[in-house]
């Protein structure tokens, strides 16, 4: 009975709510984005395998928007990138110097790594390279790590 009471209550408060259409957010301008690049190893011995390590720093100016005030084609998401994330070199590009020098693992690891297995000798140059977020044209080439390879 005593929830039966508080039914009109609660109906009275959610018809005042306005009904808006949820929120996106849409890139105001170019954004800024910087790799940090790693290697669990500088000197290997031909087979055997280097974890890499990328983190990613972004900034950039993003407004909330309802959706319906979305342009057609417009890009937008629910939030905007992290500030840092601290592991992303599962899911970059990787240049290869000289071509065909590393094997990339594809096996997913927990903390986003990327597990190479070194096949030539001499020195191997990885470059990761990263898309950026609602800017379709635009890559960011982090500083590349070089492996030697005995």
């Amino acid at each position: 009975m005593r929830y039966a009471m508080l039914l009109p209550v609660a109906l009275v408060g959610l018809a005042g709510c306005e009904q808006r259409a949820p929120s996106v957010y849409v890139l105001e301008s170019p954004q800024s984005v910087e790799l940090i690049a790693a290697a669990s190893a500088s000197h290997v011995r031909q087979g055997e395998t280097v974890v890499l390590h990328v983190e990613r720093r972004t900034s950039g100016e993003w407004k909330a928007i309802s959706r319906d005030q979305l342009r057609s084609g417009q890009c937008w998401v629910y939030r905007p990138p992290p500030q840092v994330e601290p592991e992303v070199a599962h899911s970059l590009q990787w240049e290869v110097d000289p071509e065909g020098a590393v094997e990339f693992h594809t096996d997913y690891q927990l903390d986003q790594s990327r597990v190479a297995t070194m096949l030539a000798k001499g020195t191997v140059r990885l470059t990761p390279i990263s898309t950026v977020k609602c800017e379709d044209d635009r890559l960011v080439v982090g500083p590349t790590i070089e492996i030697e390879v005995s």
